[in-house]
């Protein structure tokens, strides 16, 4: 299956993609990072329309070539549900890579997502 990223507030798809590498390649260039000056927080909603439970959410900074923690932890967020995400780690540039894996094996990864345009809207994992 393939499943989709998309932004329903903006109603513009980011990425289309399946794949389960393991390791970040390439992150977006630091210097076409926009620098988000004095945002301590982001938050949105992350809606699941897809079939499958997503079990595992991972967000780190473009510039970064590790994952960060799994930002749902213990939770997942089933199909047709929808979860909030947080970034609190002080957010210094908006441009974020993600990283979606689901029960069925696949996973999204999407790079130089600039979180500070998707602040307080919906993004919409689909099929």
């Amino acid at each position: 299956m393939i499943k989709q990223l998309v932004l329903a507030a903006a109603a513009a798809a980011l990425l289309a993609a399946c794949g389960s590498s393991e390791d970040k390649a390439a992150p977006a260039p630091a210097a076409e990072a926009a620098e988000a000056a004095g945002v301590a927080e982001v938050k949105f909603n992350l809606e699941n329309a897809t079939g499958y439970t997503l079990t595992h959410l991972y967000l780190s900074p473009a510039a970064s070539d590790d994952w960060d923690n799994d930002i749902l932890g213990e939770q997942t967020v089933p199909a047709g549900e929808t979860a909030e995400v947080s970034i609190d780690d002080g957010v210094e540039s908006c441009m974020y890579d993600l990283r979606a894996d689901f029960d069925d094996g696949d996973a999204i990864d999407v790079r130089g997502v600039d979180v500070c345009k998707i602040e307080g809207t919906t993004v919409t994992i689909s099929e």
